[in-house]
C-alpha cells in the first residue's frame, strides 16, 4: 500500500494535496489507503468537528483513493511508533507513506522509514492568504457566517451525510414538504439561515432551499434543525441516507 494518515477533518485543500501525492505515489499493483483518525463524542470535549468518519469516506471516494481505515484517536496509550510498525507496515504493507510537511513528528516520521524500510514522501503545506490551510479556520469562516471563504479553504462544498426523520410534516399541508436531516451533536454547523443547496440522493442530484436553525414561524423550540425543501422531487426519503451540499447562503432566519 502506499498510506497517507491523519484526522483529516474536513478533507480540506491541504488534504487534498497530501491525497493527490498518495495517488501520485501509488503505482501498479499498490492500493492507496488513507488512515483516519476517528474522535468520538467524549474525546472532543465541546469541540466540533467539519467531518464524520462516513463524511471523509464520501469525500475520499470521490477523490479517487482507494481504501480509507478508520483508526481510533486520543488513546492515552497512543505510541506512534508500534503504530507505524503494528499498523502502517505490519498491517497494512506499507511501501510508501505520504506526510505533510507541517506534521510535527516529521523527523520520528522519518526516522521510523529507515527502521521499517518505508520510503517517505513530504507534501508541501498548502497557504491561504499567506497562513496555512487549517480546519480551525473553516470552522471560524462557518461560525463567522463566510461562507465563501470556508469553501475556498475546503476547495469543495461544506456538506452533512444524514438520515431523514420524521418530523412534524407541516410543510407538506402548505405544499412545501422538506426533508429533515439528522446530523451529530458535535458536527459544525454554519451560522443559522437559508441556502442553496444540492442534494445527493441515490446518484440524482437535486436542488434545494435547506433551513439550518431554528423554526420561529413554525414554532419556539430551541432545537436546531437542517430541513431542505426539494426542487421538483417527489418521493419517500424517510430513513434514507442523503448527502446535502450548502453553495450559497440566501439569508438569515426570518
Amino acid at each position: 500500500t502506499c498510506v497517507a494518515f491523519g484526522e483529516f477533518d474536513g478533507v480540506h485543500a491541504g488534504h487534498m494535496a497530501v491525497v493527490e501525492r498518495l495517488k501520485a505515489r501509488t503505482t501498479s499493483g499498490m492500493t492507496s489507503v488513507v488512515v483516519s483518525f476517528a474522535c468520538n463524542e467524549a474525546q472532543l470535549q465541546g469541540s466540533k468537528i467539519l467531518s464524520t468518519e462516513e463524511e471523509k469516506r464520501y469525500l475520499l471516494e470521490k477523490a479517487g483513493v482507494d481504501a480509507m481505515v478508520s483508526y481510533p484517536a486520543g488513546s492515552e496509550s497512543f505510541s506512534l511508533k508500534q503504530f507505524v510498525g503494528d499498523v502502517l507496515v505490519g498491517l497494512l504493507g506499507a511501501k510508501v507513506v505520504v506526510a505533510g510537511s507541517n506534521y510535527e513528528h516529521l523527523e520520528l516520521l522519518r526516522a521510523y522509514a529507515s527502521e521499517f524500510g518505508f520510503q517517505l514522501d513530504v507534501c508541501d503545506t498548502v497557504l491561504a492568504d499567506g497562513e496555512p490551510v487549517t480546519a480551525e479556520r473553516i470552522k471560524e469562516a462557518l461560525c463567522a457566517g463566510k461562507l465563501e471563504q470556508a469553501t475556498a479553504l475546503l476547495g469543495h462544498p461544506y456538506l452533512f451525510i444524514g438520515t431523514v426523520m420524521h418530523g412534524k410534516a407541516r410543510g407538506r399541508l402548505v405544499g412545501m414538504p422538506t426533508a429533515n436531516i439528522s446530523y451529530q451533536p458535535y458536527k459544525q454547523l454554519p451560522v443559522h439561515g437559508v441556502y442553496g443547496t444540492l442534494s445527493d440522493i441515490d446518484g440524482r442530484i437535486v436542488k434545494g432551499l435547506t433551513n439550518i436553525g431554528k423554526r420561529p414561524s413554525d414554532d419556539n423550540f430551541d432545537y436546531v434543525s437542517i430541513e431542505a425543501f426539494l426542487l421538483d422531487f417527489n418521493g419517500d426519503l424517510y430513513d434514507k441516507s442523503i448527502t446535502l451540499e450548502i453553495h450559497v447562503h440566501i439569508r438569515g432566519v426570518i
